[in-house]
């Protein structure tokens, strides 16, 4: 059982290159986030130790019986601080109770992530660990050491939601089992749920950034926009100023998602009543939505479709015509940035309205 569960924790640890390759776009900066993680799974037993328990005597031994259950299912919980997108600290205690026996062992491990941000995110771990374990007749015993190392994997189900799941391999010294191995090789694999709180955002500076000078002619295409900005509490006025294309900024969707996010409405909600307007009457828009290069281009160009009918069917519920508008997906065919970081990605996802001549 022992050498089957170190085959598939090695056979896990050694996909996660292929896991990393295939990571969608950010979805959040969770950098600065706090994790709290609660999960069920199992124990499995090092044989010495299944054998020292269930050892002596009925009336003095730990077990109720002279052969311990080699796995018991285990409850554990988790908080967690994550400094950057790929390093990150925990602490977490588990318990676990079979044949009569209760394991209770807390945990502090530092992990390694491969892109916290991203939907899919493998993760190795490296820790210490003490076991405290008690038994029938009052018998109590503890590790005088231990450590634990193991890879996992969240998928995230929402934006501060995730699915966790985790395998470890826990190496202890216990002085009071009488043979020479006194060395303890116990694995365990946890299921559970993940719940991050907090988390930095990118500073304003940068989300207004312009292109970048150096950018080559085709990435540093010129977009005339209005960029709208809201000095708390006033709102600006409902007024487009076009002349090819207006970026609609705030208008945002969910990760891998095209819904509208509930701040967009307001945006949208002040375009309509400006295309209402007698001087937007006659005028015809194009809806066109744009995605990163993350991901594969036909993802990403019925991504940006979805997206761009999004807003163009918003926009008809605000009471603009329907033949005044037609939604179209560009993908990642238009950049406007240098996708030259995973930083600068988000820059190039974003929802046009192009007057159409």
């Amino acid at each position: 059982m022992r050498n089957r569960l170190l085959k598939s924790v090695w056979m896990l640890a050694a996909c996660l290159p292929t896991l990393a390759m295939a990571q969608q776009a950010p979805a959040a900066h969770r950098e600065g986030s706090w994790e709290f993680s609660l999960g069920g799974g199992f124990l499995f037993l090092d044989g010495s130790l299944r054998d020292f328990l269930g050892s002596e005597a009925a009336d003095v031994r730990f077990a109720n019986t002279a052969t311990p259950s080699r796995g018991m299912p285990l409850a554990a919980a988790r908080v967690g601080y994550n400094f950057t997108r790929s390093l990150g600290f925990s602490v977490s205690g588990g318990g676990a109770i079979g044949s009569g026996v209760t394991y209770l062992t807390p945990t502090a491990a530092v992990t390694y992530t491969v892109n916290l941000n991203a939907k899919l995110s493998p993760f190795v771990l490296i820790g210490t660990e003490f076991t405290r374990i008690s038994g029938e007749n009052s018998r109590v015993t503890h590790s005088t050491w231990g450590a634990h190392g193991g890879v996992g994997i969240r998928s995230m189900i929402g934006e501060r939601l995730a699915l966790r799941l985790e395998g470890r391999m826990r190496f202890e010294g216990f002085d009071e089992i009488p043979m020479t191995k006194r060395t303890t090789y116990s694995p365990v694999v946890t299921l559970g749920i993940s719940y991050f709180v907090g988390g930095r955002q990118p500073p304003a500076a940068a989300m207004a950034a312009a292109p970048c000078p150096a950018c080559p002619p085709a990435l540093a295409r010129r977009v005339d926009t209005v960029r709208v900005y809201v000095p708390f509490p006033v709102r600006p006025p409902a007024v487009i100023v076009l002349r090819d294309t207006l970026v609609l900024e705030g208008v945002n969707f969910p990760f891998d998602e095209s819904t509208l996010t509930p701040e967009s409405h307001d945006v949208l909600d002040r375009v309509a009543r400006a295309l209402l307007e007698a001087q937007w009457a006659n005028v015809r828009f194009e809806v066109a939505g744009h995605t990163s290069a993350v991901g594969t281009a036909a993802y990403n160009m019925a991504l940006s479709e979805r997206r761009a009918e999004a807003v163009r069917a918003y926009l008809v519920s605000r009471g603009v015509q329907d033949g005044r508008m037609v939604a179209r997906g560009y993908g990642q065919t238009q950049p406007i940035f240098r996708e030259g970081t995973e930083g600068d990605a988000w820059q190039n996802r974003r929802v046009e309205l192009r007057r159409i001549r």
